[in-house]
């Protein structure tokens, strides 16, 4: 029965996280801006946004709701909040023509193209595009379901299992990313194109289905 409850945790947070987090379409919107790069460059932002992933997304399954305590925010806030962010974002990709695509392979890099990823490898590309509010909440809510009173062995079992489901989801959009440039010869740049555009639009669509729920949340309405 042990094995059956943990099982069963997993299957649900992973259920709860995966449409939320979507590594796959965050995995496409990414890999539109990282074109252009080349290897050892690409392999290196990569890094530091998973990195910043595992970061954002352990540090909100260990500290998260002792942070929101000390600033004394709640979790609609936060989705109020994060939710603008992500469909400010996806707006700004929508009417980019150079974000869906990037630099033509077999060109030399824009240096100016490298700097600009680099200063936005954490804000807006892994925090909120990889891993945003909406991911954030479903982790602070999973947490809080976590009961202690069976026990502390299972209570840190659970939330290891919790952890287990962020760092699948990390693995998923690190193998999006990595074969990126597979995948976009493979459909080709209009296709790239394409895909990115739906992308950056459902993006926005969850950025304002999160707004909603916070708000809705905040004010107790039945939306």
């Amino acid at each position: 029965m042990l094995k059956e409850g943990f099982l069963f945790t997993f299957i649900s947070a992973f259920m709860a996280l995966f449409p939320v987090a979507n590594p796959v379409g965050a995995g496409f919107l990414v890999n539109g801006l990282l074109s252009g790069l080349d290897d050892e460059d690409r392999k290196s932002i990569i890094r530091r946004i998973i990195t910043d992933y595992l970061l954002v997304g352990l540090g909100s399954l260990a500290v998260g709701h002792f942070v929101l305590t000390l600033f004394g925010l709640s979790l609609p806030v936060i989705q109020l909040g994060g939710g603008l962010l992500i469909c400010r974002t996806a707006l700004q990709w929508l009417s980019d023509s150079d974000s869906s695509v990037g630099h033509a392979q077999g060109k030399d890099v824009n240096p100016l193209h490298k700097i600009a990823l680099e200063s936005q490898v954490f804000y807006p590309i892994t925090f909120p595009i990889s891993i945003g509010p909406g991911s954030v909440s479903v982790i602070l809510t999973l947490m809080a379901s976590v009961s202690m009173k069976d026990g502390w062995a299972k209570g840190l079992l659970s939330y290891a299992i919790i952890a287990l489901v962020v760092v699948l989801m990390c693995l998923i959009l690190y193998l999006f990313l990595s074969q990126g440039e597979r995948i976009i010869r493979k459909i080709g740049t209009s296709g790239s194109i394409v895909i990115n555009k739906m992308v950056a639009f459902f993006t926005f669509c969850v950025g304002v289905q999160i707004v909603v729920t916070g708000i809705a949340k905040l004010f107790h309405l039945h939306l």
